[in-house]
């Protein structure tokens, strides 16, 4: 009986992942690069973490490849302070968009 209600319980969520719904828009060009996010070590007090740790973390995106924008720092909403960071760079790889969930919120990333 439960499986029947599964895509109810689903259907309200559909809306809520879209581009105007995210917490930050990126919008570039196939072929530019962009800063996408920044991701904070373990712990408020831990250095930046190292890019490789960042990989382990990141969603997959179709429309973005990721690379290394080094070192950053950023306001934590969970830590209340400022955070050494490891900013997160992408550069569009194909046209369209998406919406993904990082460390510091949602974004949409717009590839034209």
């Amino acid at each position: 009986m439960y499986h029947r209600l599964a895509p109810l319980l689903l259907f309200p969520l559909a809306g809520c992942v879209s581009t105007s719904s995210a917490d930050v828009t990126r919008e570039l060009a196939v072929g530019q690069t962009a800063h996408i996010t920044a991701y904070r070590g373990d712990g408020c007090n831990a250095p930046a973490p190292s890019f490789e740790a960042v990989m382990r973390r990141i969603p997959k995106s179709d429309l973005v490849r990721y690379s290394d924008g080094g070192l950053s720092s950023r306001v934590s909403n969970q830590c209340k302070k400022r955070v050494p960071t490891r900013a997160v760079n992408g550069t569009g790889i194909k046209a369209g968009s998406e919406v993904k969930r990082y460390q510091s919120g949602t974004v949409a990333i717009v590839v034209k």
